[in-house]
């Protein structure tokens, strides 16, 4: 059998065509695996389909990504959240948009948190309106995920929504569009007032702790009067996050 397949091999050599792609046994079982936990996600039992989610989503496989996009509008929230999470480890463009839906339109909150939770590595226009719309979720979880996610790196177009989101009436979102803000550096210097504001006058002390870490960042030497209070404070952990910030800034 050797002989005849070495003269096939020779013949396609020379006359430029290719062979056929024969899966190998790897192949053949990938797409054996994903067929199985792809027909599990039409099951009638949630938990079943849950755990499909959690198999297909450590497939590296491009059926396993489209059988998890299959899934977004699953019947259980909790499946589709699960599915939302694994597409967001994914970072692959076409998934995006399937992401952004079930933010800015699901009807259960710890699904649209998921949502937000996922987009954190995206980049892009797309990206950032999902996530300025969930500043303004009425969940104030779904909130705060947007703002966590938009600190995942700086993005200049989301600094106004984020300043606003410092009036935020639930601590967890103002702390952390402040500290969305500082990852922007620079490009964040108007919103030094509001910050150093949060600093002086905030009820909360991780706002205040998130706010002048931000200010250090942002380098802006306006701050340093603010700073130099704060770093006073009886809050120990408050006055170390703003000596560090005055280092920051006087030593640019």
């Amino acid at each position: 059998m050797l002989l005849p397949l070495l003269f096939l091999i020779a013949l396609t050599r020379i006359d430029g065509s290719s062979l056929p792609h024969i899966a190998s046994p790897q192949d053949q079982s990938t797409q054996a695996e994903v067929a199985r936990w792809t027909a599990q996600l039409k099951s009638g039992d949630q938990e079943q389909r849950r755990d499909a989610v959690m198999v297909l989503s450590r497939i590296d496989d491009d059926n396993a990504v489209s059988a998890l996009i299959s899934a977004v509008t699953d019947s259980s929230p909790s499946v589709r959240a699960h599915v939302l999470s694994a597409l967001g480890e994914r970072s692959e463009t076409r998934v995006l948009p399937y992401i952004v839906a079930r933010l800015t339109s699901d009807k259960d909150p710890y699904v649209r948190k998921a949502g937000a939770y996922a987009l954190a590595k995206f980049s892009s226009p797309e990206r950032t309106a999902g996530l300025i719309a969930g500043l303004k979720d009425k969940d104030q979880e779904v909130r705060g995920a947007a703002a966590v996610s938009l600190g995942d790196h700086p993005d200049p177009s989301a600094i106004a929504p984020l300043a606003a989101a410092l009036s935020d009436k639930n601590e967890f979102v103002r702390a952390h569009a402040a500290r969305a803000l500082g990852v922007n550096g620079s490009s964040a210097t108007p919103v030094v007032p509001a910050l150093i504001k949060l600093l002086d006058s905030d009820r909360d002390g991780e706002v205040k702790r998130r706010a002048a870490a931000a200010l250090g960042l942002i380098g802006d030497r306006s701050a340093l009067p603010a700073l130099e209070r704060a770093s006073g404070d009886s809050d120990s952990y408050l006055a170390e996050a703003a000596r560090d910030a005055i280092r920051m800034i006087e030593g640019k």
